[in-house]
């Protein structure tokens, strides 16, 4: 009895420190607005209905590692200077994707109904991340990967319409 009790305990703790240690966050209204957006400009479903938290074997939030002054926009025609991240902002962006986990986007996005694909299939598919939104709700970057790419997209909310400004390719073949 005395053993089945510590091993109760132990696994109690083991429990509480996992859930500690790698709490997820909810998504919250806000990348969910972003979430629809992106999905319900896909015309014709391309968008695997499950979520991505990694590429290339590696988390996504390891990929962010090397946007510590916002290269997403280096190659664009923009002001690079209006964009560059605090790193507070660049910790909250890691931080956000770190704790991300794989989504069903049919159960987070009910309108339309099923609007997204059960299976990749051909070229045309992709995979994205959920949404992090930041900068008060001005600016958002979530993940694509594809047969043969990977790359973050920067969104900015033009007239409450979220609108793509510019892509970091991680990879491409």
């Amino acid at each position: 009895m005395k053993k089945l009790l510590l091993l109760f305990l132990g696994l109690m703790i083991l429990a509480s420190s996992k859930s500690v240690n790698s709490q997820s966050k909810s998504i919250d209204a806000s990348e969910l607005e972003v979430l629809r957006e992106i999905v319900l400009t896909d015309s014709i479903p391309t968008i695997y209905f499950k979520t991505t938290v990694s590429d290339l074997n590696q988390p996504l939030s390891r990929h962010l590692f090397y946007l510590n002054s916002f290269d997403i926009c280096r190659r664009s025609l923009m002001n690079v200077n209006s964009i560059k991240l605090s790193e507070e902002e660049r910790l909250f962006i890691v931080d956000r994707f770190t704790t991300m986990e794989v989504a069903n986007i049919n159960k987070l996005i009910r309108e339309p109904k099923n609007h997204t694909l059960k299976k990749l299939k051909g070229h045309n598919s992709f995979a994205i991340s959920l949404p992090v939104v930041f900068r008060d709700g001005k600016y958002a970057i979530y993940y694509s990967k594809a047969t043969y790419s990977g790359q973050f997209i920067l969104m900015k909310n033009i007239d409450g319409n979220w609108e793509d400004l510019c892509y970091y390719p991680v990879w491409q073949e």
